[in-house]
């Protein structure tokens, strides 16, 4: 009797250390995170720092973090209403990113994968080809058809999620505590 419970514990202790380190793993930012509004960031991927977490999550999905003398990828997967974000809608993407030399900014798929090229318009944009506001800002739509000034096409896309990648940039040495300048992301509308 005392055999099998022991053996029962056990089962039952595997079976919840994989439930729960799945969970953790399937999240988008299972430990180091850093976040303001719709935005997330893991300012110690791809470093010797990088919690263990992050580390199994990367090579879970398969995706290569930016170097600690590379950059920073800062990922949103809702809009700043927390609503999910759909290829279907129409949003407006508005403000500034942190200062970094050159930075990109792409619509993915929400597992992170590249999405297949629309028939009109593009799914990244760079701040070497962005027209800016006269403030420096930028506004950037991204909806399945075309719109007037920047524009990121979701054609053909049900869930995204929006990729900014900073090169050469300082806001990898941010803080949980450091509230750092991102777009806003806001849905103007949705079939």
């Amino acid at each position: 009797m005392r055999l099998l419970a022991i053996l029962f514990g056990a089962v039952l202790g595997v079976i919840v250390g994989i439930a729960s380190t799945y969970v953790t793993l399937r999240d988008l930012a299972p430990v180091d995170t850093i976040q303001t509004g719709a935005w997330k960031g893991w300012p110690r991927a791809g470093t010797p720092d990088e919690d263990p977490y992050s580390r199994a999550m990367l090579a879970r999905t398969g995706e290569l973090a930016l170097g600690s003398s590379e950059g920073l990828k800062l990922l949103a997967r809702t809009d700043d209403a927390g609503g999910a974000l759909s290829g279907r809608c129409r949003y407006t993407v508005t403000g500034q990113l942190p200062a970094a030399r050159l930075w990109t900014l792409t619509v993915e798929s929400d597992q992170g994968a590249n999405l297949p090229p629309p028939s009109r318009g593009a799914r990244a944009i760079g701040s070497d080809q962005i027209v800016r506001n006269a403030d420096g800002s930028f506004t950037v739509a991204l909806a399945p058809s075309p719109q007037p000034g920047n524009w990121l096409s979701t054609e053909g896309s049900a869930s995204i999620r929006l990729a900014a990648r900073l090169y050469d940039t300082t806001a990898r040495t941010v803080t949980v505590l450091t509230d750092f300048s991102v777009p806003s992301i806001n849905k103007e509308a949705c079939p």
